[in-house]
C-alpha cells in the first residue's frame, strides 16, 4: 500500500513539473511618430502576460520605470503611461513657446527585453535614450531582477550572501579591466568614484554570460567614457550570492 502511495504521488509531482509553464510575455508598443508636433516616444518593452504575482510585479515596475522617465515635473502624478506621455508633451510645448525659434524635437526611447531567466530569477534590461535638447541626447540602461517564487523585485542589495567578498572581487576585476593599479587611488586614471572609494553601480543584473555591472554614463566618469561594464562570470561568483546563476547558451 505504501509503496503504490508513494508512486502515485511521485508520478503527480512527475506531471507537474512537466507541465509547469514559464512565464510568457509578449511586446507592448507605444509611438507617436506620426505626431509630428509632440515629442517623439518609442516604446517596446516585455509585458508579462501569464496571471501572477510576479508578472504583476515585472509589469508594474516597468510601468513605473517608463513613467517616471517621462515625468519632468516632479509635481505631476500620473499613473498610466498615457497621461506620462501628455505630460512630456505639455512641458515640450512649454518650452518651445519660450524659444523664439522654437525647439528642436525632444525624444524618448525605451526598448527593453528579458536577458535572463530561470525558475528562481527573471532579469530585464531597459534602454532608454533622452533628449530634450542640447547638444547630445542621453542614453542610460536599467537592469531589474526579479525573484519569480516571491514574485517580487530584488534590490541590489540583497542579491548577495557575503557582500564584503563580492565588492572585492568586483573592485579588483575593475581595475583590471580599467588598467587602474592596485597600489592607487582608484580614480587616479580619471574616474570620479566619491571620496576615492569604489563603489557598485546602481545597476546590477544576471546575464547567460555572469553578472553584469553597469556602470551609466556620469555615474563614475565623463560623458566621454560612456558606459562601463563589468561581466563576473559566476564560477567566480556563485558563492557570494543569495540565488545562484546559471551559464547559459
Amino acid at each position: 500500500m505504501n509503496n503504490k502511495f508513494f508512486l502515485y504521488f511521485f508520478i503527480i509531482v512527475l506531471i507537474g513539473c512537466n507541465n509547469k509553464k514559464e512565464i510568457s510575455f509578449e511586446t507592448l508598443k507605444i509611438s507617436t511618430e506620426k505626431e509630428v508636433n509632440k515629442p517623439l516616444v518609442v516604446i517596446n518593452v516585455p509585458k508579462a502576460i501569464k496571471k501572477s504575482k510576479v508578472s504583476e510585479t515585472i509589469n508594474k515596475t516597468i510601468k513605473d520605470k517608463i513613467i517616471s522617465l517621462l515625468i519632468f515635473d516632479d509635481e505631476v502624478v500620473v499613473d498610466n503611461i498615457d497621461d506620462a506621455i501628455s505630460s512630456l508633451n505639455d512641458e515640450f510645448l512649454s518650452v518651445k513657446e519660450k524659444l523664439p525659434g522654437g525647439a528642436t524635437r525632444w525624444e524618448a526611447t525605451i526598448n527593453g527585453k528579458v536577458i535572463y531567466e530561470t525558475d528562481k530569477i527573471i532579469t530585464i534590461d531597459l534602454e532608454t535614450y533622452e533628449f530634450t535638447g542640447g547638444a547630445h541626447g542621453y542614453e542610460s540602461s536599467i537592469l531589474l531582477n526579479f525573484d519569480v517564487v516571491k514574485g517580487e523585485l530584488i534590490p541590489n542589495e540583497e542579491l548577495f550572501s557575503s557582500k564584503e567578498e563580492f565588492y572585492n572581487i568586483a573592485e579588483s576585476t575593475f581595475r583590471l579591466q580599467e588598467k587602474i593599479p592596485a597600489n592607487v587611488p582608484i580614480n587616479d586614471t580619471g574616474f570620479m568614484f566619491e571620496e576615492e572609494v569604489f563603489t557598485l553601480p546602481n545597476n546590477i543584473g544576471y546575464t547567460k554570460k555572469g553578472l553584469k555591472l553597469l556602470y551609466n554614463t556620469y555615474e563614475v566618469g565623463s560623458y566621454a567614457d560612456g558606459q562601463i561594464e563589468v561581466l563576473l562570470p559566476y564560477a567566480e561568483i556563485n558563492k557570494m550570492l543569495v540565488v545562484k546563476g546559471e551559464k547559459q547558451e
